[in-house]
């Protein structure tokens, strides 16, 4: 008999808002495009480039740094939903502050920058607080078999949504170039990052069949217990490696756009044409990940990534013409999110059930350390040779070596098969 939970009307519903809530959030950060558009905007506020080379990693890393620290009271949850809603508008928030901040401020000179800067931080900080609940209430909601399937729908809707933010960026920033454009694109992320919460605020939660028992020492225990928690997982191990190594489009993402624009002579407001290519490569990337996830599961999605971004970073290398930097956009868009859409899948059943949550938090932690150190690493480098193709080749050997020890991981579903 099914399960209120789990009757196909519930879950259809739950798959749709769920759709819906992602593409909306994915789709509203486009315009301020963590990969493409804030790398050219920090460096047009003077910031250097360690600091432009880990713009694609803020927003995750804040995200993943709060969760381990909530995972005891996640744990210890029935409904998910209250936490998740909560904790959700105000992630959103900051964008509106900044948003008016910079529209109304006029005279903020040197604090622009950091205000930019940290905006992403502190949204991610708070999100991160909800995450944790928010991926064991999705996990519960959505059926396995469709989870990649649900992932790349989202990204689909963002990419729908990127491709005209794309032009929205370059017309915003012809028309208002600086710190009002910069406003411009603040205020219209957050209306799409409400209409995003919104949206889930239509999913139905039930209470889960089965309450597990959490931790019941101390906090200090709790943490102490954390690295015999993961050490007894060494599939999980491996796959911390594997995203180690697999950083290497965070790597080089940030530098493309800079490399592309100075490479062609172009104005900063071209980095509208980058963005809609690469969600045109999103767009395809995410339907074949929708399909090789349903048949295959995440870990294949993640081998076929790596050599995606081997193939990026030669061909950004040798290629001198605009056709061919909207190009490596493309792929850039195409491979990322085979990685995106198969990181989530293989996370979530690589964990067991019964402590998924806090395991998921433990990855999302390690995961900091991964995007940082690669980020700023390729930072560094660029810096000190100030050429965009030492990086390219770091990042090509890291897939590769991601590839090599993503073989060491069976896929989740033909082992319980």
């Amino acid at each position: 008999m099914t399960s209120p939970q789990h009757h196909p009307q519930v879950v259809r519903r739950n798959f749709i808002c769920h759709c819906l809530e992602g593409g909306l959030y994915m789709g509203g950060v486009a315009f301020l495009q963590p990969e493409t558009v804030m790398p050219k905007m920090v460096e047009q506020l003077g910031g250097r480039s360690l600091i432009i080379g880990i713009m694609p990693a803020i927003l995750p890393a804040a995200f993943a740094t709060a969760g381990l620290f909530v995972s005891p009271l996640v744990e210890r949850l029935t409904k998910f939903k209250p936490w998740v809603m909560g904790f959700g508008i105000l992630q959103r928030l900051p964008y509106l502050i900044t948003g008016l901040l910079l529209w109304f401020w006029q005279d903020a000179g040197p604090w622009l920058l950091p205000l930019v800067v940290l905006t992403p931080v502190v949204s991610g900080l708070i999100g991160g607080v909800g995450v944790v609940a928010w991926m064991e209430m999705v996990t519960r909601m959505v059926p396995e078999r469709v989870r990649a399937a649900g992932w790349a729908v989202r990204y689909i809707t963002q990419a729908c949504i990127g491709m005209v933010a794309g032009a929205v960026i370059l017309q915003v920033l012809t028309h208002l170039p600086g710190q009002r454009g910069y406003a411009v694109l603040h205020l219209i992320t957050f209306g799409f990052l409400l209409l995003s919460w919104l949206s889930q605020s239509f999913m139905r939660e039930l209470p889960a069949a089965h309450h597990y028992h959490p931790h019941s020492g101390s906090y200090w225990s709790y943490l102490c217990s954390l690295p015999g928690l993961l050490c007894k997982q060494p599939l999980l191990l491996r796959l911390i490696a594997a995203r180690f190594t697999g950083t290497g489009y965070l790597m080089v993402v940030s530098f493309l756009t800079l490399h592309s624009l100075h490479s062609l002579g172009r104005p900063e407001a071209d980095v509208g044409h980058f963005v809609s290519f690469q969600y045109i490569g999103t767009i395809l990337g995410s339907m074949l990940a929708a399909w090789m996830g349903y048949h295959q599961g995440g870990r294949m999605l993640l081998i076929l990534s790596r050599l995606v971004c081997v193939v990026l970073c030669l061909w950004a290398s040798l290629t001198h013409s605009f056709s061919g930097f909207t190009t490596a956009f493309f792929v850039l868009g195409f491979g990322l999110y085979l990685d995106r859409v198969g990181d989530l899948t293989l996370a979530a059943e690589l964990c067991p059930l019964e402590r998924r949550s806090t395991l998921l938090a433990i990855l999302g932690f390690c995961n900091v350390g991964s995007l940082l150190l690669a980020t700023s690493l390729g930072g560094k480098i660029y810096s000190l040779t100030g050429s965009f193709y030492p990086v390219a080749c770091l990042a090509a050997v890291m897939s590769v070596l991601s590839i090599w020890i993503l073989r060491g991981i069976p896929e989740p579903r033909v082992k319980r098969a």
